[in-house]
This record gives structure tokens, sequence and C-alpha cells, in this order.
């Protein structure tokens, strides 16, 4: 999956950039950083849940403030025909 930084005070990502993450347990994702977009070195959690189906994650064990958005997906209904 990728996200989108929309915040960071700590200058490790890009904001409006958008990094890869994977699901680790439990809701969390692992994702990279500028120097490593397609590691896996830091770990975030569910910090929002927004009305329109996305989701905000937060990044844990530093003094600043770091989110990244996943954005929602919209599922079409097939009808038959």
């Amino acid at each position: 999956m990728r996200v989108k930084c929309i915040r960071d005070t700590e200058g490790w990502w890009t904001e409006g950039e958008t990094y890869e993450a994977r699901v680790y347990g439990g809701g969390f994702i692992l994702l990279g950083d500028d120097d490593e977009p397609d590691g896996d070195g830091w770990s975030a959690a569910p910090h929002e849940y927004r009305d329109d189906g996305s989701i905000v994650y937060a990044l844990g064990g530093i003094q600043g403030e770091v989110l990244f958005k996943e954005e929602a997906i919209e599922l079409k209904r097939v009808e038959d025909e």
C-alpha cells in the first residue's frame, strides 16, 4: 500500500510525498523514510478513522508529529446485466 505524508515536524519525510508501506499487525504499518523510501524501519499506528473511509497513521516514539494518510478505496458495485 502507499501512504501520503500529511505532517512532518522531524524532517525525515517530505509532506505531500507518498511512501510504500506494509501492514504489520494490529493495524500498524511499517514504512521507510526519505533516505530509504522502500524500507520498513518505522512503524505507525492508526490515529484517526475518517468519515470518507481513509485512515490517518501517527508515528510513535518520536518527539515531533509525523502523520500519514491512507486513501480510501472506493468500491463500485457491478450490476448484473
